[in-house]
């Protein structure tokens, strides 16, 4: 992408404080390492309290480490993944008994005894304790601490070197996105976002003036937190250096959606914003104004990546398509996927063990392809019991997924890097 992160984000409207919430899941602080230097991290993230049990019985074996030197390409752990996919094979779909932990075929089965299939990737930890759909997963910077929120209305941390939930906080409403940023982490709420320092310990409620529904998606580019509700509207704060107290300052909202917005990407000065009313809007991020609106999808836009110059847009319409700019300007649809009988509902970009662009896009059916950019050939694919409806690309190669039961797991890919 040629979007570049700002180095760190404060964010600000009606400020609220509630010190205890903070204080009460900050347990232990490291140095703050610069958002703008995303290959240094200042942690080791293990997975290592116990060994992950198959469904077969087998004890698969968690990372010690997140191992500076990855692993062979193509050389999978036992039960992590298979060789390259082949269109004709029944391996491209996981044994239902195995599910279960009924298969008896073992290694004569012809379906697939794994969770992915995708030579290097890795489910090193399925952490349990959600009951409803996963909404956001976070690991902020400066923190062995990963953060996941739920519409079952609690706010889980996780341990990253025990794999343990070591809080459950009650929200007392349902949970609509995460994200974090720096040592920030926010979380979106009805009519409300709740920011958090993990590292000061401060606390804060962010708030605009009236009723704007639930908070569903969030993201931050040029020192702004934008914030997509139900009702459509768009919430922008901007961090400011001129009280620590009050770091952020609502600036304004932005309007032109007729329904719930769904999803954020940001590239070079564009923002773009996906919403249940079938379009994709892109505001420039200088003057916060529209300047165009796609209106190519039937259905739901769930999720926006940008990848190199293109953007690429996926819709409960069953489409994942890539835009481009034309000679004039206009930007235009140059590859339309479509996937039979399911809709699209999350993608994912990072790169493999060869530094090649990969996307990840999950389905209704519970799968997720893995594909090559910019051909989309099929490399690979994950798979769960229910739809992953979050996809987040953590430090290192990791990656986190989470389902509509509530299940988040914890994966590795041998060098890969966000896109």
């Amino acid at each position: 992408m040629d979007y570049k992160a700002p180095r760190r984000y404060y964010s600000h409207g009606v400020v609220a404080r509630q010190q205890d919430f903070a204080t009460d899941i900050v347990t232990r602080r490291r140095p703050y390492v610069p958002y703008d230097r995303p290959n240094k991290f200042s942690r080791s993230l293990v997975w290592t309290s116990k060994e992950y049990k198959s469904p077969e019985g087998n004890n698969m074996p968690r990372t010690n480490d997140v191992s500076p030197k990855p692993p062979v390409l193509g050389l999978a752990r036992k039960n992590a993944a298979c060789g390259p996919m082949r269109s004709s094979s029944l391996r491209k779909w996981v044994c239902k008994y195995w599910k279960d932990g009924k298969c008896k075929r073992g290694e004569q089965c012809q379906f697939l005894h794994s969770w992915s299939c995708f030579p290097g990737l890795a489910m090193v930890a399925s952490l349990e304790g959600h009951n409803k759909e996963l909404k956001g997963i976070a690991l902020p910077e400066g923190s062995d601490k990963l953060f996941s929120v739920s519409i079952d209305g609690t706010l889980r941390v996780w341990d990253c070197n025990s794999g343990q939930c070591v809080h459950s906080i009650n929200l007392e409403a349902e949970a609509g996105s995460l994200i974090s940023e720096g040592p920030w982490v926010f979380l979106g709420l009805p009519n409300a976002i709740k920011a958090f320092n993990i590292q000061s310990s401060q606390d804060l409620h962010l708030q605009a003036a009236g009723v704007v529904g639930q908070v569903n998606a969030m993201t931050i580019a040029n020192r702004m937190l934008f914030a997509g509700t139900s009702s459509g509207s768009i919430l922008v704060w901007k961090a400011t250096t001129d009280s620590e107290s009050d770091p952020f300052k609502y600036l304004t909202s932005l309007e032109g959606h007729s329904g719930e917005v769904t999803c954020f990407a940001v590239g070079g000065q564009m923002l773009y914003s996906g919403s249940v009313d079938k379009t994709i809007k892109m505001w420039d991020l200088n003057t916060l104004q529209c300047i165009m609106t796609l209106k190519q999808h039937t259905g739901t836009v769930t999720s926006l990546l940008c990848w190199d110059k293109c953007l690429i847009s996926s819709s409960l319409d069953g489409t994942i398509k890539v835009w481009a700019y034309s000679e004039n300007g206009i930007l235009k649809v140059v590859q339309t996927r479509r996937q039979e009988q399911s809709s699209v509902h999350a993608l994912s970009g990072m790169h493999d063990a060869e530094a090649k662009p990969i996307i990840f896009c999950s389905y209704q059916n519970g799968i997720v392809g893995i594909f090559d950019l910019p051909s989309f050939q099929e490399r690979g694919r994950m798979f769960s019991t229910h739809t992953i409806a979050t996809l987040t690309i953590g430090p290192q190669g990791l990656l986190f997924s989470g389902d509509e039961s509530g299940n988040l797991r914890v994966w590795t890919l041998a060098a890969g890097n966000k896109v």
